[in-house]
């Protein structure tokens, strides 16, 4: 058990450094597409088609890997290691089959998707992102087999080379948007897919060096097949809670100011940040462990993850709201604000942005809380939850777009999120007492206060260096990088001093 942790806290690590160089590089496509493209309504054209082309394939993909790592390591614990390689077959030959049948679907009801999608497109607009779409279909094959060696290292507790694919598919975007960015939004649409087939080759080699064998296996009748589609559908839609909502975010934006689109997109990039960075790891690394030890009928050590997990989340995601509401405008700026992207475009992705960080720590819990869940076998309870949270989140799309814009979009996201959350909690504590509010209230009223104090030193901080420095962009850079770093000292300082 010591040395599963001891493994389990380096994957972490490295998951969260190769994350840090991940991210950069998504910022560097990111700030490439804004400087060059800006935030118009050809933007929102290639930001919608990207989302209609690939969303699908994440939430199967994503729903692949959460209930295929389960069945794996019953697998293993019932028949051993080596059975594990003729199922991953017939499960890699199952999705394949799966994918081309969602890609022709996807043909034939693209312009219906983009009308659910984009309900304010219309003419040019909506034929673009239609052809942008179907140009980018071939993203869903790449991007749905690919999960399916993925969870196939994951069983092993192997996580490096999964983390480092995403490195090679934002080299891709980045190599396009400097040498060959002359091709326009169809030439990107065309790089996303050559970024997806060598995202997915990157880890064939090391899933060989587990001992993966490919053979052709294709067998419906096969009992732990049926085991993982009847797993599969709840997963798909209890995971996919954050992603729908910033879809249907997107809808609604589609009726709303040209730029809201791509204003939502920037601003969702900066939150995902930290949810990719840390949140992701730490999830990532343990759900196996958390699924393994259910199996051995551990659910004390469970408990005791969980609870250690829930603290960590909420020791992240707690000061990362703070710096992202408190300073999302110059952080915006000193991240987009170049070439087309203009001040009219900084304010409407800070404004986002501010409303989205409130619901930071909501997605986080979100994440955790859904896996633990699975590792318990419960997909219905997420399932369920995740309906109600998409029509919450529409509903208040809908109503507070019309006074609030942009912001109410995000700001619906965040109140949706939030009350997904309590629902989580409070059905996953009738299993494993994971939060006792009666026992916590103290511990989080403490951090309620502490992040209030620390929003107030930033925004004191950041105002009088603003005054202080030279007014150019280093001086903002220095500004905003010495506030966030008071912030962080604020809240850390009496963890470091224990140790002083």
């Amino acid at each position: 058990m010591k040395a599963l942790n001891e493994k389990a806290m380096k994957s972490v690590r490295f998951i969260i450094i190769v994350g840090i160089f991940t991210r950069v590089l998504n910022f560097i496509k990111e700030t490439l597409i804004a400087s060059n493209i800006g935030c118009c309504f050809e933007t929102d054209s290639y930001f919608l088609a990207f989302t209609a082309t690939t969303l699908s394939a994440e939430i199967m993909g994503e729903g692949v890997s959460t209930s295929l790592v389960p069945v794996l390591l019953k697998i293993e614990a019932k028949e051993g290691k080596d059975s594990k390689g003729y199922y991953i077959n017939n499960i890699l030959h199952g999705a394949l089959v799966f994918s081309l049948i969602l890609i022709i679907l996807n043909w034939i009801l693209s312009p219906l998707v983009v009308r659910i999608l984009a309900r304010g497109f219309v003419g040019e607009e909506f034929s673009r992102t239609v052809s942008l779409m179907r140009i980018g279909l071939p993203m869903i094959l790449f991007i749905i087999i690919r999960t399916v060696y993925v969870a196939y290292l994951q069983s092993y507790h192997a996580f490096r080379a999964g983390t480092k694919s995403w490195i090679y598919y934002n080299l891709v975007y980045i190599l396009y948007l400097l040498f060959f960015n002359r091709y326009g939004f169809h030439g990107l649409m065309v790089t996303g897919i050559l970024a997806s087939a060598l995202q997915l080759y990157s880890v064939i080699p090391t899933c060989r060096e587990y001992g993966y064998r490919y053979e052709g296996i294709l067998n419906f009748k096969d009992k732990y097949l049926r085991e993982f589609v009847v797993m599969l559908m709840p997963m798909v839609i209890g995971i996919s809670i954050n992603r729908i909502n910033v879809v249907v975010d997107k809808s609604v934006a589609s009726t709303l100011t040209l730029g809201t689109i791509s204003g939502l997109n920037y601003a969702n990039e900066i939150v995902q940040l930290v949810l990719g960075l840390f949140i992701t790891a730490i999830v990532t690394v343990f759900f196996p462990i958390f699924s393994q030890e259910y199996n051995r009928e551990d659910p004390a050590w469970v408990r005791r993850v969980m609870r250690r997990g829930l603290d960590l989340i909420l020791e992240i995601s707690i000061p990362a709201t703070v710096i992202l509401a408190v300073l999302s405008h110059p952080i915006v700026k000193l991240l987009f604000e170049r070439g087309e992207f203009r001040p009219e475009a900084t304010l409407m992705t800070s404004q986002a942005l501010t409303y989205y960080a409130l619901g930071l720590g909501s997605m986080a819990l979100v994440l955790i809380l859904t896996k633990a869940h699975y590792a318990t076998y419960d997909s219905i309870t997420p399932m369920i939850i995740g309906i109600v949270g998409v029509i919450i989140n529409l509903f208040l799309d809908l109503l507070l777009s019309k006074f609030m814009g942009i912001k109410g979009l995000a700001l619906a996201t965040s109140i949706s999120t939030g009350l997904i959350t309590i629902l989580l909690i409070r059905d996953l504590n009738r299993k494993v007492k994971v939060i006792d509010i009666h026992r916590d209230y103290k511990k989080l009223l403490i951090l309620l206060v502490k992040a209030l104090l620390m929003a107030v030193l930033i925004r004191v901080t950041f105002n009088m260096l603003d005054r202080i420095l030279i007014d150019n962009i280093v001086g903002e850079i220095l500004a905003t990088i010495i506030s966030i770093g008071t912030g962080i000292i604020f809240w850390i300082g009496p963890k470091i001093l224990k140790y002083v």
